[in-house]
């Protein structure tokens, strides 16, 4: 089974990202494929530059479970209005538009947003 995450949120405005690295490690390790897409403020999370001095690291967890095999891509969009930048970004992830999101909706056999 393919599963899809939407995420809007900040990387640390909430914990959706978490919830999101959480159910991404359970997802592969009983098998399951894993893409995520980062809209609106959540592609902050995709900022290598993020070096949090005693919090979680959001895109070392980010890191982590592409490692895995999960997929992560952020809105182009997005990420060009809060100035995030393709150099900017945590190794293995991609920037894409709507076809990026649209692929995800069509390709994924479940969905689940996490929004505000």
């Amino acid at each position: 089974m393919k599963l899809g995450f939407i995420v809007r949120t900040g990387p640390y405005t909430t914990q959706d990202i978490d919830t999101v690295y959480e159910l991404s490690k359970a997802a592969i390790g009983a098998g399951h494929e894993v893409e995520i897409f980062l809209y609106d403020d959540a592609v902050m999370a995709l900022n290598k530059d993020i070096k949090p001095p005693k919090e979680r690291s959001i895109p070392g967890r980010l890191t982590e479970i592409i490692d895995m095999g999960a997929t992560v891509s952020g809105a182009a969009l997005s990420a060009k209005f809060r100035g995030l930048r393709r150099d900017g970004l945590i190794e293995n992830t991609r920037i894409g538009g709507m076809a990026t999101l649209n692929n995800l909706v069509e390709s994924c056999d479940r969905i689940v947003t996490l929004s505000f």
